[in-house]
């Protein structure tokens, strides 16, 4: 059966196909844009940072007594968090000029300058009771019981454990215990 001339059928003129084509363009472009205009930091998780040409995500130490973790790349951004704690462990998880996105050991995120930040290498007992042993084995002598939240400088990670220097001891750590060292992460 056919409806000729039926007002039943659509029709679409070319004028309507052109609207059409013109508004997914438009569309297109208007998205592109947009996720060009994004922030280049917040795209980079993996490789390198465009700023230090150092490797993402890396480890870092607040090199100061006093830092601000703020919502934002600027001074202007409001402060999320102060930490008051020198030579915390965090994670550098992308670059934008002076500023670096972190993570703490909470899994907090935001962005703190350059100039608080250390490239010494620390990291913190996450579980308490956690023992350090004079050599990199579970059967070596225990030094001493650490507690959780402890702080200790990192000199090197081998094989799954990390020799720590902590004010008055130092040994080795198992590498699953701290915050501040990749979990396959060697270093010397």
């Amino acid at each position: 059966m056919q409806f000729s001339g039926s007002s039943r059928g659509i029709r679409r003129t070319p004028s309507t196909l052109r609207r059409l084509t013109w508004v997914l363009s438009l569309s297109l472009v208007i998205l592109g844009s947009l996720m060009a205009l994004s922030s280049r930091a917040d795209a980079q998780y993996v490789g390198t940072g465009p700023e230090t040409g150092k490797t993402l995500p890396r480890f870092v130490s607040l090199g100061e007594d006093k830092a601000f973790l703020r919502r934002g790349p600027t001074m202007q951004h409001a402060i999320e968090w102060v930490y008051l704690r020198r030579d915390l462990p965090i994670q550098v998880v992308a670059e934008h000029d002076n500023w670096r996105k972190v993570r703490d050991f909470d899994g907090t995120i935001g962005w703190m300058n350059r100039v608080v930040l250390s490239n010494e290498r620390t990291g913190m007992v996450l579980l308490d009771g956690t023992t350090l042993h004079r050599l990199p084995t579970p059967d070596s002598a225990v030094v001493a019981l650490m507690g959780d939240g402890l702080v200790g400088k990192v000199d090197r990670c081998i094989d799954g454990w990390c020799e720590m220097r902590f004010p008055e001891i130092s040994g080795w750590l198992p590498q699953s215990a701290l915050y501040g060292v990749g979990r396959d992460e060697e270093f010397r």
